[in-house]
């Protein structure tokens, strides 16, 4: 969701190419972005307007339903999506001027600052119910044309519920993505300010629907799970029940999360694939493929698990779909992570 903020802060960033973490030639276009270029719209069966294939065969009572939750959600979200950006405007104006200095927690030598680490994983999980981890951002998950002030994530996850969500493809399922799309983007925002008044922390959120990076291989190397067949991320806390938002922070302030322990999973997958025959429509990769080869320490190649096109056509249509996070096992019992975790390492 490209909105003129973002359009006009992105143009601020790419002036100065020296001091921010700008897209580079292996970035990719965000999702929502391309299902409205001509590229796509002029593919045969494209969906040239997405309000019409959600209302398309709905009854009334679904429809109302559709249009009273973009009327209680879409202001807000708006709301929070504008707050990311408009939160940066003094740290802007000092770069501008020349006249911006640091002086974060960092700055007095307490890195790892593993007491404030605590504290925000604390503060997250009891005021929003999120996990969260720290990594690096690459170049590479900067979506193309975009940029980052900086170069370091918070990568938080917060769970869409069971219920509403094993109803998929029905509205319920929507519905429920929506509005975590929608808690998420306030809670990062609500952690951002957090920061800056508790620790003087330099930071920029950034909400879960659209934004600046792509979130599900930076959540995968920050630590938080690992990509499921589907091409969602499965946590150990939530399955795939969940959506991503990052908080980038200047500084390495604490040490990251990346891990190898969710790798197992892949696996897993391998053997269950009960979301490729599920997709309504046949969406999903038998096999996963290759389709950038980073060469690059650190950074897993990116693969495709999907067919995006035919997957925007359930997506469009249902407000979200979610029936391959719906029929997943973790989505469906997320207490299986540790046994199945078992099992499967010892079966490599």
């Amino acid at each position: 969701m490209k909105t003129k903020n973002e359009i006009k802060f992105t143009a601020f960033l790419k002036r100065y190419p020296e001091k921010f973490l700008l897209s580079g030639k292996n970035s990719v276009m965000d999702g929502f972005e391309y299902f409205e270029t001509s590229e796509y719209k002029n593919k045969p069966g494209a969906i040239l307007s997405r309000p019409k294939a959600m209302i398309t065969n709905k009854s009334v009572k679904d429809i109302i339903r559709i249009g009273m939750t973009f009327i209680t959600i879409l202001p807000c979200m708006l709301k929070n999506i504008k707050k990311n950006y408009t939160d940066m405007n003094g740290y802007l104006k000092s770069v501008k001027n020349g006249s911006f200095n640091n002086v974060s927690i960092e700055n007095n030598n307490s890195y790892p600052n593993k007491n404030v680490w605590v504290e925000l994983k604390n503060y997250a999980w009891e005021n929003h119910q999120l996990i969260v981890g720290f990594t690096e951002l690459p170049q590479e998950y900067v979506f193309s044309g975009k940029a980052s002030p900086f170069r370091h994530a918070l990568v938080f996850a917060q769970e869409m519920k069971k219920e509403p969500i094993e109803k998929a493809p029905e509205l319920d399922a929507g519905i429920e993505v929506m509005r975590v799309y929608n808690s998420l983007g306030i809670a990062t925002n609500d952690i951002a300010n957090w920061l800056r008044k508790t620790y003087n922390v330099v930071c920029m959120a950034n909400h879960p629907l659209g934004g600046l990076v792509d979130t599900v291989p930076l959540a995968e190397k920050a630590g938080l799970g690992a990509i499921g067949k589907h091409g969602m991320l499965i946590t150990k806390e939530f399955g795939p029940r969940c959506r991503i938002s990052p908080l980038f922070t200047e500084l390495k302030l604490f040490e990251y999360t990346g891990s190898h322990e969710h790798s197992w999973i892949n696996t897993f997958c391998s053997k269950c694939r009960h979301c490729i025959s599920s997709c309504p429509t046949s969406a999903i990769y038998s096999e996963s493929k290759l389709s950038k080869r980073y060469n690059k320490i650190g950074l897993k190649d990116r693969y495709e698990n999907y067919d995006r096109e035919k997957c925007f056509t359930s997506f469009a249509a249902t407000m979200g779909c979610a029936v391959c996070i719906s029929v997943c096992p973790f989505s469906k019992n997320p207490a299986i992570y540790d046994t199945m975790k078992l099992k499967y390492t010892n079966t490599n």
